[in-house]
């Protein structure tokens, strides 16, 4: 598995299988490394997808970001046919990157699951990723049962998968709106099995949008700072709103936390990659 406790933080940029070659290209220019999300219907395409960051030298992970299989469907062919996307999807990503990939529960919308069958089911995919020597990361979501964080740990606990702490989705979580709990609060609860962060400023209905000022989010920060968690997506699709929100995210750290990152010249990976893709 991956190792995840070097120094420096590594901020990221999000791919989709859909992306334009311009924004793709943009991507190659520009991103110190790369969370790919495939097409699981073409999961044959993933290596030849990602080839040009490897070539670049781009680290890169990758993202099971798919809103037709629910590993855990009430019903078991359902399930069954979602659990053999997820299996594909390790499989060619064996020895492909860094072989860390998140998967979620609960992107199906309208669904009926069972309990018991995620658990199940992300266990056999916990097990399987451990034999290909994949990293599997649980993600937590602002809606539906993975909105719960005790869930998601509980989840995570019993199956072994880490987990990737998305911002959006804790800070628009039910359990942080009602005042339940604070977003803080969740890192510390998730902080021994955080291996990424999405990072971006709010999500609503409309989808992500970009960090325009870190207030609200510099106590969750904080206690990211604070696990072993060095793999932060900036998880924007406009590349203005990413280049800007990582700005906005760098110049803070550099900052407050000039151990995490202000020995890694950034920088100057951006201008080489600028110089050499013109």
């Amino acid at each position: 598995m991956f190792d995840n406790t070097s120094q420096n933080i590594i901020l990221a940029f999000s791919a989709d299988h859909p992306d334009s070659r311009a924004r793709l290209s943009w991507i190659d220019t520009c991103a110190y490394a790369v969370e790919y999300s495939p097409d699981p219907e073409r999961l044959d395409l993933l290596p030849e997808a990602v080839s040009p960051f490897l070539k670049s030298d781009i680290p890169v992970r990758f993202h099971a970001r798919y809103f037709r299989y629910e590993i855990g469907h009430a019903d078991r062919h359902e399930a069954d046919k979602a659990m053999e996307v997820h299996k594909k999807t390790l499989e060619n990503i064996h020895n492909l990157g860094q072989s860390v990939v998140t998967v979620h529960t609960g992107l199906v919308q309208g669904v009926p699951v069972r309990e018991e069958r995620i658990v199940e089911n992300l266990s056999r995919l916990v097990e399987l990723a451990e034999r290909l020597g994949i990293t599997l990361c649980l993600e937590n979501l602002r809606k539906g049962h993975a909105s719960d964080p005790h869930k998601i740990l509980e989840w995570a606990d019993i199956s072994g998968a880490m987990i990737t702490l998305d911002t959006g989705h804790v800070m628009g979580c039910p359990m942080v709106l009602n005042r339940k709990m604070s977003a803080d609060a969740i890192a510390d609860l998730f902080a021994s099995r955080i291996f990424q962060v999405h990072v971006y400023g709010y999500e609503d209905q409309t989808g992500h949008h970009p960090i325009l000022n870190l207030e609200h989010l510099k106590p969750l920060i904080h206690k990211l700072i604070h696990t072993n968690c060095r793999w932060w997506t900036i998880e924007l699709h406009d590349p203005q709103q990413a280049m800007f929100t990582r700005n906005i995210l760098q110049d803070y750290l550099r900052t407050a936390y000039p151990f995490c990152i202000g020995n890694h010249n950034l920088d100057n990976v951006e201008y080489h990659r600028l110089e050499k893709y013109g």
